[in-house]
C-alpha cells in the first residue's frame, strides 16, 4: 500500500454572494477532486489546535500528526531549517510595500528572486554582524540574530493587515522588539534604492529552531515532501523525511504544475508515504481575487489531481486530500474553521462533491486534525 497526502494550501473559503452565495469550491469545476470524493470517504478536521494562530506551519505540523503544543517554536525557525540558516532567534522577513502608514502589499510587488536578494545583502552591509538577512524565493525572506533575549514578544504577519496602518501592529514586548524595530526603519533607507517595488521589511514568526520527531520512528514508513516553500520543507526536514525539489515551482497559481505532479510520481517509486503541498490558490486568496481562486482550484484539480490519479494503481493508494486551512476572500487572511478532507481508498459514503458543506455530511464527521495520519495508515 502507498499513500498519498495532497494539500492545495488556503482552498477552503466562506460563501460568497457575488457567485450566488456559493465558495468557490462549490462553483470551480473540479471533476477529478469529486470524483475522489464520491468513491472515498469525507469529513471535517480541525487543523488549528486552541491558542494557536491559524498559519500553514501550525496546519500542517497538525496534518502529520505532530503535537504543536508540544514542539512548535515558530514559524522562522522552521523555514531555517529548510534553507540551512542559524541564530539564536530567527524570523521571517517579508519585503514589503507601506505606503502612508498603511499595507499595501505584504508580498513587495512579488518582488523577483535576484532583487530580493540584493536587497538582503544592502541590509547585512548597513545592520550589526550579529543580525544576518538571508534571502528565499521572492518576498520570502529570513532574519537571524545571533544574541540571546529572554524576553517574549509580539508579532504580526504582514498578511493580516493588508490596508491597516502598522503603527499597533509594530513589534512589542521586549528589548527584542525595540530591535526590530530599528532594522525596520533602517530598511526604510535601504530597500527603496535597491527596488521600487518593496520599500521595507516586515519581521514576524520568531523563535528558536526546533526538534521534532522522526517521521519514520513516528510511523514506520520512509516519507518524502514536495512543496514550492521553504516553511513547508523546513517542516519536512524536521521530521527528517526526504525532501524534492522542483524547477519553475514559483508558489503562484504560475507554478510548475506537472513538474510538481511528475515529482511527487518520481517520489512514490521508493517512499512509502509523499505529501504534495502546492501554495498559489493561498496567495490568490491573501490578494482578495475570487476569479484567480477559481481558476486555481480548476488548474489544480486538472494538472495535479487529475495528472497524479490518472498515473497510479488507485488500487493500491489511499489519499488523503485537504486544504491546510481556510483563507476566505473577503478577509484576505487564514482563520480556524474546520477544513473539507477526504480520504480515497479506505471506505465510502454518501458524499458526491469535494467542498466545504458537502463534507459535513461525510461519515468521518468533525475530526481533530492531528487524527488524520492515524486515520488514513
Amino acid at each position: 500500500m502507498k499513500y498519498l497526502i495532497l494539500i492545495p494550501d488556503g482552498m477552503a473559503d466562506y460563501k460568497i454572494r457575488e457567485i450566488g452565495n456559493r465558495t468557490p469550491l462549490q462553483v470551480a469545476d473540479k471533476p477529478n477532486m469529486d470524483f475522489l470524493a464520491k468513491e472515498g470517504c469525507c469529513g471535517i478536521a480541525k487543523t488549528i489546535p486552541e491558542g494557536f494562530y491559524p498559519g500553514s506551519d501550525i496546519a500542517n505540523l497538525t496534518i502529520l500528526g505532530i503535537d504543536v503544543k508540544k514542539y512548535y517554536t515558530g514559524r522562522g525557525p522552521i523555514e531555517a531549517v529548510a534553507m540551512g540558516v542559524r541564530g539564536k532567534v530567527v524570523f521571517r522577513c517579508n519585503l514589503v510595500r507601506v505606503e502612508n502608514g498603511v499595507m499595501k502589499d505584504y508580498s513587495g510587488g512579488r518582488i523577483g528572486d535576484d532583487e530580493a536578494r540584493e536587497v538582503f545583502k544592502a541590509l547585512n552591509e548597513r545592520c550589526p554582524e550579529f543580525v544576518r538577512f538571508y534571502a528565499g524565493k521572492s518576498y520570502r525572506g529570513l532574519l537571524a540574530i545571533d544574541k540571546d533575549f529572554d524576553c517574549k514578544i509580539f508579532t504580526t504577519p504582514p498578511h493580516d493587515i493588508t490596508g491597516k496602518d502598522i503603527e499597533s501592529f509594530l513589534p512589542k514586548g521586549c528589548d527584542l522588539a525595540d530591535l526590530l524595530i530599528e532594522l525596520i526603519e533602517i530598511s526604510k533607507d535601504v530597500v527603496p534604492n535597491i527596488t521600487d517595488k518593496a520599500n521595507m521589511i516586515w519581521p514576524w514568526g520568531g523563535g528558536r529552531i526546533p526538534r521534532f520527531p522522526s517521521f519514520k520512528k513516528m510511523y514506520g514508513l520512509k516519507g518524502a515532501l514536495i512543496s514550492e516553500v521553504d516553511l513547508i520543507k523546513g517542516i519536512g526536514k524536521c521530521l527528517d523525511m526526504s525532501i524534492f525539489e522542483v524547477e519553475g515551482a514559483t508558489g503562484y497559481i504560475d507554478t510548475n504544475y506537472k513538474g510538481l505532479a511528475k515529482t511527487t510520481l518520481k517520489a512514490l517509486r521508493d517512499h512509502d508515504i509523499v505529501m504534495l503541498h502546492v501554495e498559489g490558490i493561498d496567495e490568490v486568496s491573501h490578494e482578495g481575487d475570487l476569479e484567480k481562486k477559481i481558476e486555481g482550484i480548476e488548474i489544480y484539480d486538472e494538472k495535479i489531481v487529475g495528472y497524479i490519479i490518472d498515473r497510479i494503481d488507485l488500487e493500491n493508494f489511499r489519499i488523503l486530500l485537504l486544504p491546510d486551512h481556510y483563507t476566505p476572500i473577503k478577509l484576505r487572511t487564514h482563520t480556524k474553521d474546520p477544513v473539507p478532507f477526504l480520504i480515497y481508498g479506505k471506505k465510502r459514503d454518501d458524499v458526491r462533491n469535494f467542498d466545504e458543506f458537502s463534507c459535513r455530511k461525510g461519515k468521518f464527521g468533525l475530526m481533530e486534525g492531528i487524527n488524520l495520519m492515524k486515520l488514513l495508515l
